[in-house]
């Protein structure tokens, strides 16, 4: 589980995987202390997103920062975003930090931020498995809710787990879920995750158990959408004559500046 808690203001979120070179391994091994029932559901929701290849889904964010007192102080953000397989990524999200919008076509990754009027463009050919691990080892940022964008999401969300057990059934914004928590190294996390024919994940929350005064990222999934065919022009990206063009580092570091209170 890659802990990213810089990169979670970036943009408001994180990505669990362990590490970029991690997700080209061809085989998960199984994980000690994981529960059958936990390890098949996980898998079901994993294949569902798998055997996809276009959707988009919606995410509502709370999020902690933690001032140099100890006081932690809560954040909100929303996430729109769209995949659609082999190369194909798009992601708005607006926050209490500002709004970000990310676009992938398969020729390059381009990041703008609205607010400042800034933009970074960064070529990179491939599809959106090596696009997503080309932004967050080589560019140093992470999409939002990036684990659920990979084509195997079990593998990303459960590199770094040590053991996972099943809590109980819950809603989820009126969606009767199971629930089940993970243990990491440095983490705790949860997911809800959808009952019936569509294993959809539901809610995730993630606890920074070794950071000071533990804080935490909730996201809330909704709205999800496989049917709705997603067009060429929603990857391509859409900036303003007049925005400032900035080295793909310097508006990362631009935009975490921004990001944090």
């Amino acid at each position: 589980m890659r802990v990213a808690v810089l990169l979670m203001l970036l943009i408001g979120t994180l990505t669990l995987s362990m590490n970029a070179a991690a997700q080209n391994q061809k085989i998960t091994p199984p994980l000690s202390g994981m529960e059958e029932r936990v390890r098949s559901s996980l898998l079901a929701m994993s294949d569902y997103l798998k055997t996809s290849k276009s959707y988009s889904f919606k995410a509502d964010v709370q999020y902690d920062d933690v001032l140099p007192s100890g006081q932690k102080i809560q954040f909100a953000a929303s996430s729109d975003i769209s995949i659609r397989r082999p190369n194909g990524l798009f992601a708005h999200q607006i926050s209490d930090n500002g709004s970000r919008r990310l676009w992938f076509d398969g020729k390059q990754l381009t990041l703008f931020d609205p607010g400042n009027l800034t933009y970074a463009v960064d070529a990179f050919s491939g599809n959106t498995d090596k696009a997503l691990e080309h932004m967050i080892t080589i560019l140093r940022f992470t999409p939002p809710l990036a684990d659920f964008l990979f084509e195997d999401p079990f593998k990303a969300l459960t590199r770094t787990s040590t053991h996972g057990f099943w809590v109980g059934t819950s809603p989820v914004e009126g969606v009767t879920c199971q629930h089940f928590a993970f243990v990491d190294r440095y983490i705790d996390w949860q997911i809800w995750i959808e009952e019936g024919k569509q294993p959809l994940p539901r809610k995730l929350l993630i606890t920074y158990k070794t950071l000071p005064q533990a804080p935490q990222y909730i996201a809330i999934l909704k709205d999800w959408d496989f049917t709705t065919r997603l067009p060429d022009t929603l990857f391509r990206a859409n900036i303003p004559n007049d925005a400032i063009k900035l080295p793909f580092l310097k508006e990362a570091q631009a935009i975490t500046k921004t990001s944090t209170p």
